[in-house]
């Protein structure tokens, strides 16, 4: 079936022609031989039965004046019928009174049977009974061959020779007729395979009817002009696109120039940063050093207002101090980190509360986390850090109530969202931006001691780790610090 469908669509054309022309004559040769045979059966039957009625009335002296001779003379007529091979007669009591058989052939002839007929294979029986006022004074019995099998031999013979004729001469008109439907599709199909080739859009098929084929080829010219104007107009937006990524890679050229330039100079930043704050580090360190010492030697001759001037000295440089190691600090987050890897936090939560426990002691503050914390990856030192920082702003920005800090960590994805809750005084929601920015304070040195690095230095701890840190907050109810760290796997 396969083979048949690769073929070319004339040999397809002219097989399933001469296909259907076959079949239909072979249904009809089947039809004509089968109908040939009943109606040939039929006409024997009777004409044997007419015969037989015809030699029964011929024999009726012979039977009543009991006279087989003449039986026997009447009977070898029927030589003249070719299809009778045997006949009898009987008496009514059954017994034979006169037979024939054609050229002497021994024949076995049957009882005898009332009027009737027995067909067996190709052989045919008659009975007829011989009746003289009202009386039966014998039975005649005919055996024919019917040669049914010869004449459908015969007829099959004729009606292949017709059958043959027929295909032939329709294999002449299929091939007169079939470039009707063929050439328009082989010609379609050339075109079809041009435009795959060459990727001409313009070129058109013919169209020769106005039938089914004719309508497939309209179709196909009109698909044709639509793909030749989507070409058209894919070309002109491929152009533009084209223009367009150049422009993007020139953008990116310069952008990646930017970025390498914002890099290096950050580098720089943060060595300038680093040196700075470790070299500035030293003269303060002399400057409290000396105050102090001034203070010591000199306490008995200065008055009070040099003292006070003194103390506002040395409060100062300690002030600096402490501005210098969170500079320090905040510098060394993106350079002096240490390799990440897979750890619980349950690690630098416990640590961040060892090194806050005298904080934590004085203020009462109550802290809860879940037992089981998930392990991410990360640099325990700086989300040490990172905790140590919120918890203790937590503290700090409690107000008058006890301290209440909740951590906790829901699974999103590939990372985990932690939080770490107070319900202190509050952020107004202006300020959320602002205070991941250095040196950003929202209250005063004398209300609230700092630096204004410490959330600065979260958000770099947190970037560092491939996270994002955020803030909601309800003035006088509490604030909710967000972040996430990718999950160890």
């Amino acid at each position: 079936m396969r083979k048949f469908l690769n073929l070319p669509i004339r040999i397809k054309l002219l097989s399933i022609i001469l296909f259907s022309s076959g079949a239909a004559l072979i249904l009809s040769m089947i039809s004509i031989v089968i109908y040939d045979s009943i109606e040939y059966t039929d006409l024997r039957i009777r004409e044997l039965e007419t015969q037989a009625a015809v030699f029964g009335q011929i024999n009726t002296a012979a039977l009543t004046f009991n006279d087989p001779l003449s039986a026997i003379e009447s009977l070898s007529a029927l030589k003249l019928r070719q299809q009778i091979t045997a006949a009898a007669l009987y008496r009514p009591d059954g017994k034979l009174f006169s037979t024939y058989s054609r050229k002497g052939i021994p024949y076995q002839f049957p009882p005898m049977e009332n009027t009737g007929y027995h067909i067996r294979n190709d052989d045919i029986d008659v009975f007829y009974r011989i009746q003289k006022n009202a009386e039966t004074i014998g039975t005649i019995y005919l055996h024919a061959n019917l040669n049914s099998m010869s004449r459908a031999v015969h007829i099959i013979g004729l009606l292949a020779i017709v059958m043959m004729a027929s295909l032939g001469f329709s294999l002449w008109i299929s091939n007169k007729l079939q470039h009707i439907i063929s050439t328009p599709l082989l010609e379609m199909s050339a075109i079809a395979n041009e435009v795959v080739n060459k990727k001409d859009y313009a070129l058109r098929t013919k169209k020769y009817n106005a039938d089914e084929i004719g309508m497939l080829a309209e179709a196909f010219n009109q698909m044709l002009s639509r793909i030749q104007e989507r070409d058209e107009n894919l070309t002109a937006i491929n152009l533009s696109l084209q223009k367009e990524i150049d422009a993007r890679k020139q953008a990116q050229a310069s952008l990646k120039k930017n970025l390498q330039e914002l890099a290096r100079s950050n580098a720089e930043l943060e060595q300038f940063a680093y040196v700075s704050s470790h070299d500035l580090q030293e003269p303060l360190r002399m400057i409290a050093s000396y105050s102090q010492l001034i203070e010591k030697r000199y306490i008995d001759k200065l008055d009070a207002k040099g003292l006070t001037f003194l103390g506002y000295i040395v409060e100062g440089a300690k002030r600096m101090q402490e501005l210098i190691d969170d500079l320090l600090m905040f510098s060394r987050v993106g350079t002096h980190g240490k390799e990440m890897g897979p750890l619980s936090v349950k690690k630098p939560i416990d640590i961040a509360i060892h090194n806050l426990v005298r904080l934590i002691n004085e203020t009462k503050a109550q802290i809860s986390y879940l037992d089981s914390l998930p392990t991410i990856i990360g640099d325990t030192t700086q989300l040490t850090q990172l905790f140590q920082n919120l918890i203790a702003n937590a503290i700090k920005f409690s107000g008058k109530n006890i301290p209440r800090i909740e951590i906790n960590a829901i699974k999103l994805n590939d990372f985990w969202e932690f939080t770490v809750k107070d319900y202190g005084i509050g952020i107004e929601q202006e300020h959320f931006d602002r205070i991941f920015v250095i040196f950003q304070r929202l209250h005063g040195r004398s209300e609230y001691p700092g630096s204004g690095i410490g959330l600065a230095i979260c958000k770099k701890i947190v970037e560092r780790h491939g996270g994002h840190i955020w803030v909601e907050s309800v003035v006088g109810t509490g604030t909710t610090f967000h972040f996430t760290l990718r999950e160890a796997t």
